[in-house]
């Protein structure tokens, strides 16, 4: 790490979710052999569904009408479960990049940031202290999202001058920390945050198989 910081920092990786029956593939087999079916003892056809969903690789189910679906047709790959990446104080996270990469969310500190106005020097002076004291900026943050392909960005850990209430002046102070972190990552703007305490938000499923 830089300046001999080490990065904290770990994920929390959800269970892959098992994929979902191609409706659009079994549902005109079951239709069409629904009489046959309950000619056999099939009370309910469309339950036949939940059976597709429990086949295995190289698994089958074979109808009436002598139509065989096999798993690898009829069910959706895996869909990845989310992650979520925290990181603790840092002002080079790249060791934590390969376990980052692609996750839902990640929380990266950025404790001090350059406010054009506010801040005396120059953004590089100033980007420069921080990292001395092993700390990050919004922009620096929002480099490692994009270089992580993060989906979100929330920030934290802000210095005690930025005071974080619920004044006009703390309200503005966060929106333009959070613009530079928006610039860096080149992720929408409703996808970063300056996160404060106690904060909620949701972190949508993973609809994209694998």
């Amino acid at each position: 790490m830089s300046h001999g910081v080490p990065c904290v920092g770990f994920a929390i990786k959800e269970r892959d979710k098992p994929g979902r029956v191609k409706a659009d593939v079994a549902m005109p087999v079951i239709k069409r052999n629904s009489q046959a079916l309950k000619d056999n003892g099939v009370r309910n056809p469309l339950k036949l569904m939940g059976h597709l969903k429990q086949l295995q690789p190289g698994e089958s189910m074979r109808f009436p009408d002598d139509t065989v679906l096999y798993a690898e047709d009829v069910i959706e790959p895996e869909r990845p479960g989310r992650k979520v990446v925290i990181l603790g104080d840092t002002c080079d996270a790249s060791a934590i990049s390969n376990l980052a990469m692609n996750c839902d969310l990640l929380i990266h500190e950025a404790t001090n940031a350059y406010l054009h106005g506010i801040d005396d020097g120059s953004p590089t002076d100033h980007r420069v202290d921080t990292m001395k004291h092993g700390h990050s900026t919004p922009i620096i943050a929002g480099n490692f999202a994009r270089h992580v392909k993060a989906k979100r960005l929330a920030l934290n850990h802000f210095s005690s001058r930025y005071k974080g209430d619920d004044s006009e002046k703390a309200i503005v102070l966060m929106e333009r920390i959070e613009a530079q972190a928006v610039k860096a990552s080149q992720l929408d703007k409703e996808n970063v945050i300056a996160a404060w305490d106690r904060v909620q938000f949701s972190v949508p499923q993973n609809e994209t198989p694998n």
